[in-house]
């Protein structure tokens, strides 16, 4: 009976720190047309050097990127109302409430869009 105890325990234990992760964030990049600027057809994805991460266990939401990278970053929460603002790229926002969070990124010719689920 003791081993099914410190089993169970043991089991428990582990699910709880496995439950604590960081997630990726799927961020999609869109290119801002810029009226009267004649601009070929691009097919290839614009790719950017930012990672957005969710760390489940301190409920923080990281925004990472090159220092030269001059944009800025919105939280809005699943009203779509702003739950918090950076006017740099490397930045943290501590979350507590659990939903769908948007985040998004904005440059001068581009921004990027990305959704979070809190659970």
């Amino acid at each position: 009976m003791k081993k099914v105890i410190i089993l169970v325990g043991l089991l428990l234990a582990m699910a709880h720190s496995a439950s604590a992760e960081q997630r990726g964030v799927f961020m999609e990049i869109h290119r801002k047309s810029i009226p009267g600027k004649n601009m070929s057809v691009n097919r290839s994805p614009m790719r950017l050097p930012i990672k957005v991460v969710y760390d489940s266990d301190t409920h923080k939401i990281e925004v990472m990127g090159d220092e030269s990278i001059k944009a800025e970053v919105f939280l809005y929460n699943a009203n779509e109302s702003l739950e918090d603002y950076s006017s740099s790229l490397n930045t943290e926002f501590t979350v507590f409430d659990l939903g769908t969070y948007s985040i998004q990124i904005q440059a001068d010719e581009w921004y990027a869009e990305g959704k979070i689920e809190i659970e």
